[in-house]
């Protein structure tokens, strides 16, 4: 008697990547990034610069920028549309440059729900986005002896130029020794909609006018 196996993937963790090269605001976040006068390091970085200096940057909301936080926005709703999650609001955004030999230590995002990385420029040899499997300390018994979807301790995403990658803010994510001159990294973080009334700080600019335009504010 022959018995057919039927595999259940459980429990997975959804990732996903969209290529945004050539957006329309690619040459305007580099200007940005090159000329951008406060930077400074952070603890998880190694050889390189970092705008996350108090923890509440907005880069992306930045009104040049409009178009591309548009775009990302959609990217998020599609993301949780997929994950079966209520919808998400990007909250803060900052950029990170690592020069040769730069890392990032291990690390998740608190506070967030779905988490993000844009790389508007990368070269040859940058350093790939490196998740770890959460099941891994639980799974110290079970002798691997090949690498397959239901044993992989790790996932890599190598950055090409207009990737977005977006992961559950909860995933421990680095990045190891960069081999390149410089990796450019544009990262996000994300609230529930339904809290937005407790953020006077963010708005969903598919419906709300930039703050910049407001009366009495200055562009």
């Amino acid at each position: 008697m022959r018995y057919e196996p039927r595999h259940y993937p459980a429990f997975p963790t959804l990732i996903t990547s969209f290529d945004l090269s050539g957006h329309e605001d690619e040459k305007t976040v580099m200007n940005m990034i090159d000329t951008w006068e406060r930077t400074g390091d952070h603890v998880l970085v190694h050889e390189g610069q970092s705008s996350y200096i108090t923890g509440d940057e907005m880069f992306l909301n930045d009104i040049r920028l409009i178009n591309l936080w548009k775009t990302i926005q959609e990217c998020c709703d599609i993301y949780c549309q997929e994950c079966g999650i209520d919808y998400t609001l990007l909250s803060t955004s900052w950029f990170n440059t690592l020069y040769k030999n730069g890392s990032v230590n291990a690390h998740r995002h608190e506070r967030s729900v779905i988490s993000g990385a844009y790389y508007p420029k990368c070269e040859d040899e940058s350093a790939p986005l490196i998740f770890e499997s959460p099941l891994q300390p639980y799974q110290m018994n079970m002798n691997n002896i090949r690498q397959g979807p239901y044993n992989q301790y790790f996932l890599d995403f190598n950055p090409q130029p207009g990737l977005l990658v977006l992961f559950p803010s909860w995933l421990r994510h680095s990045v190891p020794p960069n081999r390149s001159d410089k990796r450019y990294t544009i990262s996000f973080n994300t609230i529930r909609r339904e809290d937005r009334e407790h953020f006077q700080t963010i708005r969903d600019y598919r419906t709300e006018p930039h703050e910049s335009t407001d009366t009495g504010s200055k562009v």
